[in-house]
């Protein structure tokens, strides 16, 4: 027997729909981590899984008119984030390569030698500060730091003012500068948390 949408589900899609971030956040706090099992199933990566539930979620901000009143929220999102795996796999070539100028890149911004083990630990702080932020924050801060979006393309795709959109992420680079510094990791990451 399939499941009808609980009255709660539909409330927050009515909700949702009329761009009520409270709702976005609700929604993205239910269904993060079915979302994330899901990728992580998907993919074996948990890298690529936290890609694939932030992009889901800018999916499902972006099309929320589209949902139908009456839908079970899961299946859908689950349908979003598999298209957005399959997207991935096939740009899996092009990304690897792209991947690899990208970190030689970053590698030459270092001003002293970092060992690969504290590279990684200094990515993983600045990552969980990331996840940390509120769900709203750390998209518009996705799109902006690793998609190159400018403000006013954010505001233009998540339908807000860029004037939102500027103070959501100059509140966002404050809470991940205080997570990294909080944990000691203050060099050679400090290029990612500039101002820009």
């Amino acid at each position: 027997m399939i499941r009808q949408a609980s009255y709660n589900e539909e409330q927050l899609l009515k909700r949702l729909a009329a761009g009520d971030e409270a709702a976005f956040n609700s929604i993205y706090e239910q269904f993060q981590q079915p979302v994330f099992a899901f990728a992580f199933y998907l993919t074996k990566s948990r890298e690529l899984s936290e890609e694939v539930v932030q992009e889901t979620f800018v999916k499902v901000w972006e099309k929320r008119e589209q949902f139908p009143e009456h839908m079970i929220i899961l299946p859908y999102i689950k349908r979003i984030t598999q298209n957005l795996v399959l997207d991935m796999f096939r740009k899996a070539g092009r990304d690897q390569a792209l991947q690899q100028v990208l970190y030689e890149a970053v590698s030459n911004l270092h001003q002293q030698p970092v060992d690969q083990l504290q590279e990684k630990e200094l990515l993983r702080i600045y990552r969980d500060g990331i996840n940390r932020l509120p769900p709203q924050k750390r998209i518009i801060y996705t799109l902006h730091r690793d998609h190159h979006l400018s403000y006013e393309q954010i505001a233009e795709r998540l339908q807000l003012s860029p004037n939102t959109v500027r103070n959501h992420m100059a509140q966002a680079i404050r809470s991940v500068r205080e997570h990294v510094n909080k944990h000691g990791a203050l060099l050679p990451f400090a290029f990612l948390l500039r101002e820009w």
